[in-house]
């Protein structure tokens, strides 16, 4: 299975509500999504089914002065897992299997929610959204991101301990359905060279898994 990430799209909407829906409990307040997507302050990323790879270069999605410094390891992630920030075919319907929403909130990146599609989980989706919302706040110069989990989402907190998110707090009595308190987690600041280093590891790990890698000389 190959599966790319990009912006969110007015026609994705519905698919992201039905993922949204069947993700979050009956109480869950359904999130705005048309009005957030044009928000200079929000950021909505997909990732969706690909049928047939793609070779589309890294530069036909970000202008070149605008590609981070390891843009040829963003590259070969795009080679790897098809995962690209640009549009693929405006007149295409993609199959969604995820999503996340984040919010640009001063130098934080706080991640509003993020959800994958039941049938899909276990397949490193959830883990190739972190690493495209972290890519999102290295090139809008985020210094960190944050999020809330609940307590008891184990699974989901580890995989944000494992991307450097640390135990931050606890909001009280956070989530309507339950009244489950929520963690806060957040990253220590991400353009530190120790954590850009531990990124870079975790993405070359994520494609030795997910996809293949080819190396250029």
């Amino acid at each position: 299975m190959e599966v790319a990430i990009r912006r969110m799209r007015s026609e994705d909407i519905p698919q992201v509500i039905e993922i949204e829906q069947e993700a979050f409990s009956p109480g869950w307040i359904g999130t705005p999504f048309r009005r957030e997507l044009n928000s200079r302050y929000c950021r909505f990323l997909v990732a969706y089914l690909l049928n047939e790879p793609e070779e589309t270069p890294l530069d036909d999605h970000i202008p070149a002065d605008e590609q981070p410094a390891d843009a040829s390891l963003w590259a070969r992630m795009a080679q790897g897992v098809k995962a690209v920030f640009g549009a693929r075919d405006e007149l295409a319907v993609d199959t969604l299997a995820g999503y996340v929403g984040v919010w640009l909130q001063g130098d934080q990146a706080h991640i509003t929610e993020i959800a994958v599609r039941e049938s899909l989980r276990g397949q490193g989706i959830g883990e190739l959204l972190i690493i495209g919302t972290v890519r999102v706040a290295f090139e809008q110069g985020m210094d960190e991101v944050t999020l809330e989990a609940r307590v008891s989402n184990f699974v989901a907190r580890r995989l944000y301990d494992k991307y450097g998110f640390n135990e931050a707090g606890i909001r009280k009595n956070y989530y309507a359905d339950n009244r489950e308190d929520a963690v806060i987690m957040t990253t220590d600041h991400i353009h530190t060279r120790s954590y850009r280093d531990k990124f870079d590891d975790l993405q070359t790990r994520f494609l030795e898994r997910y996809g293949d890698i080819n190396i250029e000389p």
